[in-house]
């Protein structure tokens, strides 16, 4: 078989010249093979798309709605042919989910979903052209993200390595898509939704009768293994950073009563940093004497922490008074940190380059942050107004997979006390935390109180940690962060 061009394979009510000629100029590829199916509703697309499989002269076959278009000039053709070639995956489409209800409808979780797709309509009243994105998560280039299933929409697939076809009881036009890709993964076939190819959809997806009756049957078929999701692995890369003329860095844990938590957090700064100038400031209060004493000798084995013990119990109030009276008087930078924190890659060295780049305007800085079940915890502050009409602040992607910006996220409301970075003298000129909390929101404060300084905060997302799921009990990680209403207006 050919492996430098694709078969495109769509099912039609009638002939569409208009479309084949889209096709061929927008995949990239002169000798793409088309294989129009002209189907007035006699036969399913499961029988259709079979027939494609045994007709199709290349083993990379790309499956399309005939209601969607595609930027042209894209080469969209030979971005899947890439994919195909440089990973191992069976089934690649524009949108999926890497979980699905006893329900069979994979939208039933929104926070599983991947994806993203624009769709374009006509306005009812202006008869204008609507265009709009869907997006499921974020946006991640040229990298697969593994899901369990993908969308019927727009998908191709290497005919080599899936072991399932297209089961043709499904009749109609609806779930073929949905029991083909996960009958595939149950088989091993890796299945992913990929991001570098826009495309534009001139439908929404209404249900029907068909709809819902085929909905009945997929459930039916795969009643044992439903509701069915995968655990994805925690996206991100190794970083090899070398920074010159490093600013001197404090890194400030405020500590609690664990064993394992802080030099857990230690050990992962020390083994994922190459950044050199900093010290580190472990600060704790009530801890047990017996606690106490393993984390001093843990300190004196190690150079530059120091062990500072605080009677005083309000968050706030020890970091404040550690920058003031403990710190470095040459720090130009501080890294507040939970020492439930446990990086996965070099975030300090990472942050520490985004701020040099940005030096004259930049703000707070913050990374990606995650649970013990590779969830997110954090991602970055997003507000948002209730049903109640109630101001209340959340963390972006909280609990999904993929809901967040991989990437460098510039002018943002704001990012975690657990993680974040800040030059020292905008720290000291804004007040520092805000006191008047006994636990939690000051961070959110401190962040706003940036912004109101006239400057610019930043959400690293390439740069990543494991954030203890021991946090996720409390207000400040549960699914709303709620900030009262009273003390957000007094802020602003």
């Amino acid at each position: 078989m050919n492996q430098k061009t694709i078969s495109i394979v769509f099912s039609t009510r009638k002939d569409n010249p208009f479309f084949i000629g889209h096709l061929k100029q927008t995949c990239g590829i002169e000798d793409v093979e088309i294989l129009q199916y002209s189907n007035d509703g006699k036969y399913s697309l499961t029988e259709i798309y079979n027939k494609a499989l045994r007709e199709a002269q290349n083993d990379i076959i790309v499956f399309s709605h005939d209601d969607v278009f595609f930027e042209h000039s894209s080469n969209w053709g030979k971005s899947i042919i890439d994919h195909f070639k440089h990973s191992e995956f069976g089934i690649l489409g524009k949108a999926g989910t890497t979980s699905i209800t006893e329900s069979g409808r994979w939208w039933d979780e929104p926070l599983f979903m991947v994806g993203q797709v624009w769709h374009q309509q006509k306005d009812p009243v202006t008869y204008q052209d609507v265009k709009w994105e869907c997006r499921y998560s974020g946006n991640f280039g040229g990298n697969i993200i593994q899901t369990i299933l993908v969308d019927g929409l727009f998908f191709a697939i290497h005919r080599e390595r899936i072991k399932k076809e297209f089961d043709e009881s499904i009749k109609g036009f609806h779930f073929y898509d949905i029991d083909f890709s996960l009958a595939n993964h149950f088989e091993g076939v890796k299945v992913g939704v990929m991001f570098d190819i826009m495309i534009t959809h001139k439908s929404i997806g209404l249900t029907d009768r068909e709809w819902e009756d085929n909905r009945i049957r997929f459930v039916s078929k795969w009643k044992k293994y439903l509701p069915y999701s995968m655990k994805p692995q925690i996206m991100y890369e190794e970083m090899d950073l070398a920074i010159a003329n490093q600013p001197k860095l404090a890194i400030i844990i405020h500590g609690k009563d664990s064993e394992d938590s802080l030099p857990n957090c230690i050990e992962s700064i020390i083994g994922k940093t190459r950044y050199q100038n900093y010290r580190m400031y472990v600060v704790y209060h009530g801890v047990r004497e017996n606690h106490k004493m393993k984390i001093q000798e843990y300190s004196k084995q190690r150079k530059n922490i120091a062990f500072i013990e605080y009677q005083n119990t309000n968050p706030a109030s020890i970091r404040n008074n550690v920058v003031k009276n403990h710190v470095d008087v040459d720090t130009n930078v501080l890294l507040f940190c939970h020492p439930d924190i446990r990086l996965l890659n070099d975030a300090i060295s990472r942050c520490i380059q985004i701020y040099l780049d940005n030096k004259n305007e930049i703000g707070t800085i913050g990374i990606r942050l995650h649970a013990n079940d590779n969830t997110i915890s954090h991602a970055g502050f997003i507000i948002f107004v209730d049903k109640n009409n109630q101001i209340g602040i959340t963390h972006k992607g909280l609990k999904s997979y993929y809901a967040y910006n991989p990437g460098v996220e510039r002018d943002i409301l704001g990012c975690s006390g657990a993680f974040l970075m800040v030059h020292k003298n905008l720290f000291l000129s804004v007040g520092g935390f805000s006191e008047h909390y006994k636990a939690f929101y000051e961070d959110i404060e401190f962040n706003l109180k940036s912004i109101i300084a006239g400057k610019i905060n930043y959400f690293i997302g390439d740069a990543v940690a494991y954030l203890s799921e021991a946090l996720q009990g409390t207000p400040h990680d549960t699914e709303r962060v709620s900030i009262q209403y009273e003390d957000f207006q007094r802020i602003i």
